[in-house]
């Protein structure tokens, strides 16, 4: 493995620096992925979908990324018309990898970014490589009914537990009444 990748919205970084939080710990990390498919998922434009956080649920199993909707459309909602940057790294001796997380790589030093290609609309990218097999998206709507049910249970036990329908004005509960609209009417029925 000579290459690894970063996705961001953020124009011609040429240092991606350690930003993020490495699970299960306090470290400030920089994350990485030698899956094309997956790194595009963190292409997440905060204005589009209304939210600072990002959302994205995915992972990687023997090679292939997948994507598990927890709404209708969930993919086209958050990827549609956005565009964004996939960063191209060289692997260094400073890159480690994820414990327990194949096909993930953090640094917790800034690292130089090699080249990057602009994707002019992520959610088509993502297509193209549904299209080679290279991604299995797990489209909502073509879920069990069993299946559904809990994936609304589960968002709509996120909603509950953080309060967001006593306090629908912060931008978190935003995110989630405006995408998430059956978890949310589920939400609100809890005492």
């Amino acid at each position: 493995m000579n290459c690894l990748y970063h996705g961001s919205i953020i124009p011609e970084i040429k240092q991606l620096k350690p930003f993020s939080t490495l699970h299960g710990t306090n470290k400030k990390v920089v994350y990485l992925t030698d899956n094309i498919p997956y790194s595009l998922f963190y292409i997440w434009d905060k204005k589009h979908n209304h939210f600072d956080g990002k959302h994205v649920t995915a992972w990687i199993k023997d090679g292939t990324a997948y994507y598990e909707e927890q709404f209708p459309d969930q993919l086209k909602a958050f990827y549609s018309g956005v565009s964004g940057y996939l960063y191209i790294v060289r692997f260094s001796p400073g890159i480690s990898k994820v414990e327990c997380r194949k096909q993930l790589y953090y640094s917790t030093e800034s690292v130089e970014t090699e080249r990057y290609e602009f994707i002019p609309n992520v959610y088509s990218e993502l297509i193209k490589y549904e299209m080679t097999g290279e991604l299995k998206i797990r489209r909502f709507n073509e879920q069990s009914e069993k299946r559904k049910n809990e994936l609304t249970d589960m968002i709509s036990q996120v909603i509950v537990k953080n309060d967001y329908i006593k306090n629908p004005d912060t931008p978190d509960a935003e995110f989630y009444r405006e995408f998430f609209i059956d978890a949310w009417k589920k939400a609100a029925l809890t005492k």
